[in-house]
């Protein structure tokens, strides 16, 4: 069929033409003034740019890359990151997943932890890697890392002791080429691409008032293209739950981006739209472009690789199979896990996932294919898994060895990886009981509010005007008053936080909250009617919670159901005083206010260094007189 022709074409035989990969940017600070602390320098500068080929759009560079250069160091050192920001807005940034123990001010959360580094401005980040695994950097002002900023940040363990690899071979030999694999994982960055700048897709969704979820690519490590289907092959890639739904809308069927139309009342809820305020191609008018096809490079000889997968994406919730290889997930949010061994991983939004690959298959190049899991659109994207010595395709057919098609759904049996069976490695149980419970209901605000407006309290929105506010870090936490969008924790007590989410058609949301990691108790279908979850545990079966070696994540994707409310319960230690977001990473629903403010441990607030104070993350004065410019700033 016309696919499979497309697929030849865009996944293969492109391959050929390939132009010579721009070089990998390593920042020129990279330097170390002592064993234990890593300088890292990047200058953000707001170009033109077309990852999928066609016309170029705005985007962020990194030291003139996207994505930006990996952050590579060791659990123990310490990293002074400096940011030159050459953009026409203010930003900030975020290290996703990392600790920040001790450094809350270098959280990267505008309105909480510092006030947004201005255009023409520089700001030092300082923070110690307290733990191994894989987090990454991005921008955390205004939805801007879907402009592109972010890269990779990748700490290394004390010791290859501390790996689960026994748990899957006990052959000391296959645990040390395991070992080694890990030592050198590649991230691979994959994100759905929208051919608008966030501003202007923010004010695409104000101005047609609706929630915005239509890409034009999916990337993997910023490269991919445009891929329109025909409409025979839309037709038949439409998943029958959606049937119904479109009856609503006139044509009944999605658009040919293989988008749910923006119109649609079951996704967008009941509102009144200006559909016709949307650029022809925001939704309907699908453009093939032809972009670079991402290579993944493996030596068999080395018996396993190990990548780390990462959605950075604005609102695509993905999913990625490997032709003819299955893969051990070893790790999750930057921490080890037991291991299972899988044909398909969901990567929800802010997610990371670590797998290990066998390389037992002939040396030639096999398809890495990343598929939206939502219904929300018919969409995927390729990379290809290269061995050295590739005699070029693993099959003249491009589909031969595919467990999943362009929609996502499996071609043969598939085993996916479970989240809920992603143990911690080594075991790490949570309290069997907690100080505290605060009960959040995820919704849209409804009317007369607008389609895109969320709520994570159940109460108000987090208007993303709070960004512009002063850090609620630099306050007395005494003479803030908590409310629905802001609330106080003690240092030291275990806190629950019930995440209800509200149906009939209750979306997956994947949160995230900031400094903590948080145990992963128990996720439900139905109403949640209890105070506690000592008494859910007490009403339910036994089955609804684990207490004993329940998931450890700093990524939380609530549960998905198409007729009825949901539920998903957290666990986690306040051990870092200061002011920490808890949100959505969906970045249109972050920005339509899904997130709400955490002042843990109020009762041993941090004081705020100096450098800090006064809000520049140290001046260009003090930076240049401690000898961290270099003469051209």
């Amino acid at each position: 069929m016309a696919f499979s022709r497309l697929l030849a074409v865009f996944s293969y035989l492109s391959l050929a033409l390939l132009s010579t990969a721009a070089p990998s940017s390593i920042p020129h600070s990279l330097d170390r003034r002592a064993d234990d602390v890593v300088n890292f320098e990047v200058t953000l500068t707001w170009e033109d740019y077309a990852p999928i080929g066609g016309s170029p759009r705005k985007m962020i560079m990194t030291n003139g890359t996207f994505p930006g250069p990996p952050l590579k160091l060791k659990v123990g050192q310490s990293v002074e990151f400096l940011v030159h920001n050459q953009l026409p807005d203010p930003t900030t940034i975020h290290f996703h997943g990392i600790v920040q123990q001790g450094t809350p001010w270098s959280d990267g959360v505008p309105g909480l932890t510092q006030p947004a580094i201005p255009p023409g401005s520089s700001y030092l980040y300082k923070w110690t890697a307290d733990a191994s695994g894989v987090y990454f950097y991005h921008a955390h002002f205004r939805s801007q890392i879907m402009d592109g900023l972010y890269g990779a940040i990748i700490i290394a363990p004390e010791s290859k002791d501390d790996k689960p690899f026994s748990l899957i071979n006990d052959d000391p030999e296959f645990q040390d080429l395991m070992s080694a694999a890990d030592d050198e994982l590649q991230p691979v960055f994959i994100s759905d691409f929208n051919k608008y700048t966030s501003a202007e897709l923010h004010r695409q969704e104000q101005s047609a008032n609706i929630d915005f979820a239509c890409a034009d690519a999916i990337l993997v490590n910023g490269k991919g293209s445009q891929l329109c289907l025909t409409r025979d092959e839309l037709t038949a890639y439409t998943s029958p739950k959606l049937v119904p739904l479109l009856a609503a809308v006139s044509p009944s069927e999605i658009t040919d981006k293989g988008c749910l139309p923006p119109n649609l009342p079951a996704t967008q809820g009941n509102f009144t739209f200006n559909i016709d305020s949307l650029p022809s191609d925001a939704y309907f008018e699908c453009t093939p472009s032809s972009g670079e096809t991402e290579v993944i490079n493996v030596d068999g000889e080395k018996g396993f690789a190990a990548l780390t997968f990462i959605n950075p994406g604005g609102y695509e919730l993905l999913k990625f199979t490997i032709d003819g290889h299955r893969m051990w997930v070893y790790g999750a949010d930057g921490g080890y896990i037991t291991p299972q061994l899988v044909d398909t991983v969901a990567v929800n939004n802010g997610d990371r996932y670590s797998v290990l690959i066998e390389l037992n298959q002939a040396p030639a190049d096999y398809a890495i294919r990343v598929a939206n899991s939502g219904l929300n659109q018919v969409i995927s994207g390729f990379g290809v898994l290269r061995y050295k010595g590739s005699s070029g395709p693993a099959s003249e057919d491009p589909n031969a060895l595919a467990g999943m098609d362009f929609a996502g759904g499996n071609l043969t049996v598939l085993v996916p990886f479970n989240e809920n069976l992603a143990a911690p490695y080594p075991p790490s149980p949570p309290s069997p009981t907690a100080d505290v419970t605060y009960q959040m209901n995820i919704k849209k605000l409804g009317q007369p509010g607008g389609a895109y407006e969320w709520t994570l309290s159940g109460v108000n929105p987090f208007s993303p005007n709070l960004e512009d506010q002063t850090p609620l870090l630099y306050t007395d936490p005494s003479n803030v008053a908590e409310s629905d969008l802001i609330l106080k924790t003690t240092n030291g007590t275990w806190v629950d936080l019930v995440i209800k989410t509200q149906g009939p058609l209750a979306q997956p949301h994947p949160m995230h909250k900031h400094s903590n990691k948080a145990y992963v108790l128990g996720k439900g279908v139905g109403n949640w009617t209890w105070n506690t979850v000592a008494e859910a545990a007490a009403a339910l079966p036994s089955t609804a919670f684990n207490f004993q070696n329940p998931p450890l994540r700093d990524g939380y994707t609530t549960t998905p159901n198409e007729r009825n409310n949901t539920w998903m319960v957290l666990r986690y230690q306040v051990v870092n005083p200061g002011a920490f977001l808890f949100h959505c990473h969906v970045q249109t629903h972050m920005f339509g206010g899904m997130a709400v403010a955490m002042l843990d441990g109020v009762d041993e607030w941090p004081e705020v260094p100096a450098e800090y104070a006064d809000g520049n993350g140290m001046s260009l004065k003090k930076l240049a007189k401690k000898g961290k410019l270099h003469p051209k700033q």
